[in-house]
């Protein structure tokens, strides 16, 4: 459904997720989205999957979630460290590794791991 939309929508149509990158520049009114799909509900999109040699990781799943897994904790110390250095509680609960990278927000990236 979320795809349809998307292709429906035009180019004035955004994602959202965790919200943390896109409302702000919206209240700035340097992004003016005609229509927004929140895809924050998709729970296909939140996961940490252990794939052997790599960890699978959900674009929808939350910094919060990547911080709080033993398996990513077990597998990637460093990555989980680092999920827990991005903003603060609020920002970590809501904002997605999606996010992050989609909107190349510098604010948001994980530090270098």
């Amino acid at each position: 459904e979320a795809i349809s939309l998307l292709q429906q929508g035009g180019e004035e149509t955004k994602i959202l997720a965790g919200g943390h990158s896109l409302i702000p520049t919206m209240k700035l009114r340097l992004s003016t989205p005609e229509t927004l799909i929140d895809i924050g509900g998709i729970p296909e999109l939140k996961y940490i999957n252990d794939k052997g040699d790599y960890l699978a990781i959900g674009a929808g799943t939350t910094h919060w979630a990547i911080e709080s897994s033993d398996l990513v904790s077990q597998k990637a110390p460093a990555l989980s460290h680092a999920a827990g250095q991005i903003g603060d509680v609020q920002v970590r609960n809501r904002g997605t590794i999606g996010g992050v990278l989609a909107h190349s927000d510098p604010q948001a990236d994980y530090p270098g791991v």
